[in-house]
């Protein structure tokens, strides 16, 4: 087909385009992309983020890569376009040019914006510059203490975004401008966007107006280099090696910078790249939780799952089920539930028990989002639409950014559910009521009367799952209708991605939090575990030197004892007595006492003799042991803390290990006590630094390296 100007060398629109594939609606194409494990999903996710380069071509575009390029910056990662869009690009910008000549009526090409579109003019550069100038309406607050600026990430990300919506050739602008935001990209120049002032309908007009200012050479236009130095027009395109100089904008060029839905989409990416990194680790810690609060794993079994058919919660369930087989907490704790069923409830709370069934929808609900936005980041959305091959221009509405406001409301709201989780998990840690024989508050010093461990800790959780639980209320309900009622429906949707991104920040304060009281409780498991040993090691000790023989060497009945005070010890919640073991007024030493005093209840005559009374002997059996127990118990604490412990840390033997070493090793923690000057605070921030910079990514997926990808057999 010829173009109006009787060339024929314009581009038809490409057989993707044409070919639905049998597939007009899309939905098997969006049901065939939710296929596989989250697992795998987010093992590819991270893979694409750590390569080198991301080539851009209108229609492969990935979270991962918006994620990679917004976040690690061109010292790491370098931007491509496909050199093989240019002629389409190129078309669509010779049809505007000469469509105008043609006298052509278009929308933002000879007409007014919005509710004044019925305004003409045939002055289409000026209208151009009139469009950017009018937009550039937001507010800084760079003479404040407040920065009103948007952050850098989600800049770069909008870059990426919309030269790879312009890249699909139906914009009307010219390719040059879009090699020139690839180098702006490349050379980390950035420019300052305002935060807020966009309803991403319309698309996201007011920031994306800040970028053609620096395209244009407006004198407010502002940029960053790659040092956070500032730079003005003129210093950015000179650092950029851009050597055309400020671009003057053809018609329509002004209207396809600004028209689309990039700033909220790639914001968007950036979060959901690290939400799904959190859901999965939401899943490993929920195991680990159950680890550590000697929680019955039957909880985890496939049948229970299959019966319910939400592929979220089967494979949330199918990951704790693997990392709780083999696991020697697992084991030991179902010793004592064997020995002692009423030391606890027969069913874990629900924090434990259902966190697959509350984790499996917030997942399903990520994903959905996920995908929405990666059609969203592929998508042409601006207005209106330049179709070379039919000769005209579209007028519709694909910058009406719904899918991204809809989406995000939808992953806060996951968010603030994974949080409340974690909030539940983290109070029930801390709580001696309920964390089976820990601490209360986690104390890991020797005096709790001045140890309060985690207390501060639990006061900023509470603030934090509050806030948290009011950022779930959705964004989108709260529409106002804008421009002179032209745009009376409108998506929000960089708000909402704003809000899901501070929602995001809270969930790694959360996270950071939760990460160091799991390690603190099993490194207080350890503790608990040596200082058990050297308890029952005493006893035993004492019991065989007081109670097997009386005066005169002969055996003695209180000999039978033993096996019932090891009972005792091992029954016994260390922490409930071990800051002072000897003590009268402590759990333990009563116990072992009425032990004694019940074997002699039924000794029957042999209590008459002095020989053979146990009576007699209770009182050497308690000076013997007061002597002993507390040095004993110290020396124990003293080796552990020298790295010589009688037993070792059964966390080396569990696959959440990678977990603990990554807290531990790489984020540099350690274990908390009133006896040392550190704070709990300064622990957290360790974690929180270490997450946000991505080092937890790779022990998280190690955690689940040998898994298979399928619950165990039924």
């Amino acid at each position: 087909m010829e173009s109006a100007n009787g060339n024929s060398n314009c581009i038809q629109r490409r057989p993707e385009m044409m070919n639905d594939g049998g597939d007009p609606l899309k939905w098997k194409a969006a049901a065939e992309l939710l296929k596989g494990s989250h697992l795998d999903e987010v093992k590819r996710m991270v893979e694409e983020y750590r390569r080198p380069v991301v080539r851009l071509g209108g229609e492969t575009l990935t979270i991962s890569q918006v994620a990679a390029v917004a976040m690690r910056g061109a010292a790491e990662i370098t931007v491509e376009v496909a050199e093989a869009a240019r002629g389409g690009v190129e078309a669509s910008s010779d049809w505007v040019v000469e469509s105008m000549k043609r006298g052509t009526d278009s929308y933002g090409v000879t007409t007014g914006f919005g509710a004044t579109s019925y305004r003409r003019t045939k002055q289409g550069g000026a209208l151009q510059i009139e469009l950017i100038r009018f937009l550039n309406a937001g507010i800084f607050g760079n003479s404040t203490e407040s920065s009103h600026t948007l952050p850098h990430s989600a800049t770069r990300a909008a870059m990426l975004v919309r030269i790879n919506t312009l890249l699909q050739g139906y914009s009307g602008i010219r390719f040059q401008i879009l090699e020139a935001l690839t180098k702006f990209l490349n050379k980390d120049i950035t420019p300052l966007l305002p935060l807020r002032g966009t309803i991403t309908a319309s698309g996201d007009l007011v920031p994306l107006s800040y970028i053609a200012a620096l395209l244009t050479g407006r004198p407010n236009a502002k940029a960053t280099g790659p040092h956070n130095e500032p730079l003005g027009p003129s210093q950015a395109f000179a650092m950029a090696g851009i050597e055309t100089g400020f671009f003057e904008l053809q018609p329509k060029e002004g209207l396809a910078l600004v028209n689309g839905t990039a700033v909220g989409s790639g914001l968007a990416s950036i979060v959901l790249f690290e939400t799904n990194i959190l859901a999965l680790l939401s899943e490993v810690t929920s195991a680990v939780f159950a680890e550590v609060m000697q929680g019955k794993p039957e909880f985890t079994d496939h049948l229970t799952h299959k019966l319910k058919h939400h592929p979220g919660q089967i494979e949330a369930a199918a990951i704790m089920e693997h990392i709780l087989d083999g696991s020697s907490y697992v084991k030991e704790a179902q010793k004592i539930h064997e020995t002692d069923p009423l030391q606890k409830p027969k069913q874990d709370r629900y924090a434990l028990r259902t966190s697959p069934q509350w984790l499996g929808p917030q997942i399903e609900v990520i994903r959905a989002s996920t995908r929405s936005i990666e059609r969203e980041i592929n998508s042409v959305n601006d207005n209106p639409l330049i179709d070379v091959s039919r000769n005209k221009a579209l007028h519709g509405g694909n910058f009406q950014g719904t899918p991204i406001g809809v989406s995000m409301d939808n992953t806060r709201l996951a968010i603030a559910s994974i949080g409340k989780l974690v909030f539940a998990q983290f109070s029930e840690l801390v709580n001696d009521f309920y964390n089976n024989g820990l601490p209360s508050n986690l104390s890991g010093g020797r005096n709790p009367s001045l140890d309060y461990g985690f207390k501060g800790a639990e006061i900023a959780m509470a603030a934090y799952c509050s806030e948290l639980q009011f950022l779930a209320n959705p964004v989108t309900n709260h529409v106002q209708s804008a421009e002179q009622h032209n745009q009376d429906v409108n998506s929000l949707g960089l708000i909402s991605s704003r809000k899901t991104a501070e929602a995001l920040e809270i969930l790694k304060l959360m996270f950071s939090t939760f990460l160091v009281a799991l390690c603190q409780a099993i490194d207080l498991r350890h503790v608990e575990e040596n200082l058990k040993a050297s308890v029952k090691n005493t006893v035993s000790q004492v019991a065989k030197k007081v109670l097997t023989t009386g005066s005169n060497g002969e055996l003695h009945p209180s000999r039978f004892c033993e096996k019932e005070l090891l009972k005792v010890v091992e029954r016994e919640h260390v922490f409930a007595y071990i800051d002072d073991p000897a003590s009268d007024n402590y759990p333990l030493m009563q116990k072992l006492r009425q032990v004694l005093v019940d074997q002699a209840l039924a000794n029957g005559k042999d209590e008459k003799s002095l020989s053979t009374s146990i009576f007699h002997k209770i009182g050497a059996f308690e000076v013997e042991l007061k002597a002993l127990l507390p040095k004993e118990v110290e020396n124990a604490r003293s080796e552990m803390e020298n790295g010589r412990p009688m037993i070792g840390n059964r966390i080396e033997n569990c696959r959440s290990y990678p977990l603990y070493k990554f807290v531990r090793g790489e984020a540099e923690t350690n274990f908390l006590t009133g006896e040392k000057e550190r704070s709990p605070g300064e622990e957290f921030d360790k974690v929180f630094s270490a997450i946000c910079d991505g080092r937890l990514i790779d022990p998280l997926l190690d955690c689940l390296k040998e898994w298979n990808g399928a619950p165990l057999p039924i």
